[in-house]
């Protein structure tokens, strides 16, 4: 079992770093994670492990946590409890260039990383730092290991040479060695605090805070891949109009809502190809199945890293993996309607996914009762587990569309 972080009890009158308080430092660049920020500034303040494990949502802040980590631990002159910003250090970590920091992350095909660069690591960290401080390996995504790499690692884990540092960033952990987890103190965290995870999205991205509130609740929460993907209002607009006409499909004849399939599955496509893969009313009622199962990989995610190159493609044919990433987001989205209208009409307002959309939910909520929009979602997670298991994404589509409630 990984250590527990807590707060020391004794502090060494040797350290030169001052004791921080409950609050984050200044100078993390996290936000939203104010509790673990100010755990991981504790844990670093005395005598920092030699192996941190930080573990959060795929998105959430876990890298940029990571990436404090690393700022504070080189920083000649460290103010409350995190990096100064100004010396030396500071300048070569922001710059990318400090040649005590050593960075891995997946690569290749197979969007891994394997054992090379984790016996390179080990060869690089046995030498003196150039610097005259420490040395830091960061690994980013290291859930992403191979079994070989991981075996690689754990060698250095058992025998650490001075004054290094080996920090692992991760959407789970459940992937890596039990023998990794438990040399690594660690650091968990969840989803971050919706406001400052919005105001970040405003200001990093010039985008008004109704917009950037609906793209992080389009995204689940995740700021990471909007700020990654450099999202535009203009996602979050095509969002509304796509929720809209499936409002309006309960006044729509079932052979109308088939030719309208394809436009739908068109602008889910256009959603997804902008860097947002949304991930809204993933919660099932009980009696649906999840989206995804444990031990059972999600494959319409293959097409994720290729999205944007996919998007530019004028004239190919859509592969099969492709036709399943643009349903599953199309269901996803649908499945988030059907979830808002079932707690609307429960009367459970405070708890839907979007509340901006409340006055053009209710009016549609109230043309049938709770049980039929709760069917409607349990149908809707099925087909995206359907889609999932190499079902045709498009019968699926329009068995939806046909089961849509009609009133």
């Amino acid at each position: 079992m990984a250590k527990a972080v807590s707060t020391p009890a004794k502090r060494s009158a040797a350290t030169s770093r001052p004791l921080v308080s409950a609050r984050p430092p200044a100078s993390f660049k996290t936000r939203g994670h104010d509790e673990a920020s100010a755990r991981l500034a504790t844990l670093l303040a005395d005598s920092p492990p030699h192996a941190l494990l930080i573990v959060g949502p795929r998105g959430a802040g876990a890298g940029t946590l990571a990436r404090d980590a690393v700022a504070t631990l080189l920083c000649t002159a460290p103010a409350e409890g995190g990096a100064c910003g100004a010396c030396r250090s500071c300048r070569l970590v922001a710059s990318g260039s400090h040649a005590d920091l050593a960075l891995i992350a997946p690569s290749g095909a197979a969007d891994e990383i394997g054992i090379t660069p984790i016996r390179e690591l080990e060869q690089s960290l046995a030498l003196l730092p150039v610097e005259g401080g420490r040395r830091i390996a960061l690994i980013e995504r290291a859930d992403r290991m191979s079994e070989a790499a991981q075996n690689a690692l754990l060698k250095t884990l058992e025998e650490p040479p001075p004054r290094t540092h080996i920090i692992l960033s991760a959407a789970e952990d459940s992937s890596l060695m039990p023998t990794i987890r438990s040399r690594c103190a660690s650091v968990r965290l969840g989803l971050p605090e919706s406001a400052a995870a919005s105001e970040l999205l405003a200001t990093q991205l010039g985008l008004d805070a109704a917009t950037a509130m609906r793209l992080l609740r389009m995204a689940g929460g995740r700021p990471g891949p909007l700020l990654e993907a450099g999202v535009t209002g203009d996602a979050a607009r095509a969002h509304a109009q796509l929720r809209r006409q499936l409002l309006d499909f309960v006044g729509v004849a079932p052979h109308a809502r088939l030719r309208q399939i394809p436009t739908l599955i068109g602008d889910a496509s256009a959603i997804l190809a902008a860097g947002v893969d949304t991930q809204e009313g993933d919660a099932t009622s009980g009696e649906g199945e999840p989206d995804t199962q444990d031990g059972e990989p999600d494959d319409t995610a293959e097409v994720e890293p290729k999205k944007k190159a996919a998007a530019t493609r004028s004239s190919a044919k859509p592969t099969p993996a492709e036709r399943r990433a643009a349903a599953a987001a199309l269901l996803r989205l649908w499945r988030g309607v059907a979830r808002d209208l079932a707690l609307v009409a429960a009367g459970a307002t405070e708890s839907i996914g979007f509340p901006e959309d409340l006055h053009e939910l209710t009016p549609v909520a109230a043309r049938c009762e709770a049980t039929v929009w709760r069917d409607a979602l349990i149908s809707i997670d099925r087909a995206l587990t359907a889609v999932r298991r190499n079902g045709n994404p498009e019968l699926l589509l329009d068995a939806i569309a046909l089961r849509w409630p009609r009133a």
